[in-house]
């Protein structure tokens, strides 16, 4: 609840303590234009203004907001899932866990990820794990995810049957302009294929692409998106593209 914080970790991204996420001493005022939003929406923005990408190129804004926003996702929409007929088994483990026991297993466990339980308490929890599905609302990376993606792929494959086609989509950043551009760099086409020397220039561009992974991801994205409408035909009236009309498709960014 301190918006000061953000301004601290970073003077050079927000001089002045200006521009600061989650920053409630601005008043809202939907006739000059202001208002709340989000933290994930404000930080979308910052990401994507800006001339000089400051903060998409900055080494630590990323990762310290991205874990902020996940930890956030985690904690606040997180459940546990059992299905009905494991009730019973879950209620008599749940009996014999104590909040201690979790807490001392818990410490067992960042010691040595394979430690065996050795209590009735740590075998129960040990076993709890078994029937208990972590339920998070959209948390990227998650069992969660995974396991609403498998549901997903197996509901396709009940309705329509076994995909004919398996594709991998493999864009490289550091080989096209285009990645260079949404990085920032203002570059001849001409002289970028014909006039540098290949040594140098592949250097360059695998310096810039790994100092801007926003870019790399923009990339990423509109690579994907537009093979997507090539071959699919998605935005097209009959639906038709390189390999006709599908009836269903399914995507995973791995």
């Amino acid at each position: 609840n301190n918006p000061k914080l953000f301004g601290y970790l970073w003077p050079t991204l927000f001089p002045y303590g200006v521009g600061m996420m989650e920053n409630h001493d601005v008043r809202s005022n939907n006739a000059i234009g202001f208002r709340e939003i989000d933290m994930k929406t404000h930080v979308a923005h910052l990401l994507q203004s800006g001339p000089n990408c400051r903060f998409q190129v900055h080494l630590s804004f990323i990762f310290v907001i991205g874990n902020l926003i996940q930890r956030r996702q985690t904690s606040f929409n997180a459940k546990l899932a059992v299905k009905r007929s494991w009730f019973p088994r879950v209620d008599a483990l749940l009996d014999k866990i104590s909040e201690s026991t979790i807490k001392e297993y818990t410490e067992k466990l960042k010691k040595n990820p394979f430690a065996k339980p050795e209590t009735e308490g740590e075998r129960a929890a040990s076993k709890l794990i078994q029937y208990v599905n972590y339920v998070a609302e959209h948390v990227p990376g998650s069992m969660s995810e995974i396991q609403n993606m498998r549901e997903d792929m197996f509901s396709i494959v009940n309705c329509n049957g076994l995909p004919h086609i398996f594709l991998t989509l493999n864009p490289t950043d550091t080989n096209n302009p285009i990645a260079q551009v949404l990085a920032g760099r203002d570059i001849d086409l001409d002289k970028f294929f014909h006039e540098l020397s290949p040594g140098s220039e592949n250097l360059e561009r695998s310096k810039i692409i790994s100092q801007n992974p926003i870019a790399a991801a923009q990339f990423f994205h509109k690579s994907v998106t537009d093979l997507i409408e090539i071959l699919l035909g998605t935005k097209r009236e009959n639906k038709r593209g390189v390999f006709s009309e599908i009836s269903v498709y399914y995507g995973v960014v791995e």
